[in-house]
């Protein structure tokens, strides 16, 4: 009588080594998407907290007036910023406030030239200055 070893077949060997490379691959695919857009929320975090800043200096400098400005935050990150008077229309005439000017402050942050990949985030407020006698 012949005796029947017990065991995996080369196909059933074969087989398993392919649903365990497709699970590796995707997981892989996963974790490096995962680690991607941590990386994108790190910039942009970075990106919010340098314009709060920058935000926080407007009236001192540059001054609260209509104009462009731009510098740098470092070798990544750069800053445009573009005030402009700001009007309110009510009714078709234009609201004023005798003792103040509204400013609208557009803060562009930019980064990530240096790698072939502009990103930019727009940060807006308004900001008030006395009225220029």
């Amino acid at each position: 009588m012949m005796s029947r070893q017990s065991g995996f077949t080369l196909l059933e060997v074969m087989a398993a080594f392919v649903v365990f490379a497709l699970v590796f691959a995707t997981s892989l695919q996963v974790l490096s998407g995962a680690m991607r857009n941590t990386s994108r929320a790190e910039q942009f975090t970075k990106a919010a907290l340098l314009a709060q800043s920058r935000m926080d200096l407007v009236g001192i400098d540059p001054p609260v007036e209509a104009g462009n400005w731009s510098g740098d935050f470092d070798d990544e990150y750069s800053w445009e910023i573009d005030i402009t008077l700001w009007e309110v229309e009510s009714e078709g005439s234009r609201v004023e406030i005798p003792t103040i000017d509204l400013f609208q402050v557009n803060l562009t942050v930019l980064w990530g030239e240096a790698i072939g990949q502009p990103r930019q985030a727009v940060f807006k407020t308004l900001r008030s200055a006395p009225v220029a006698p």
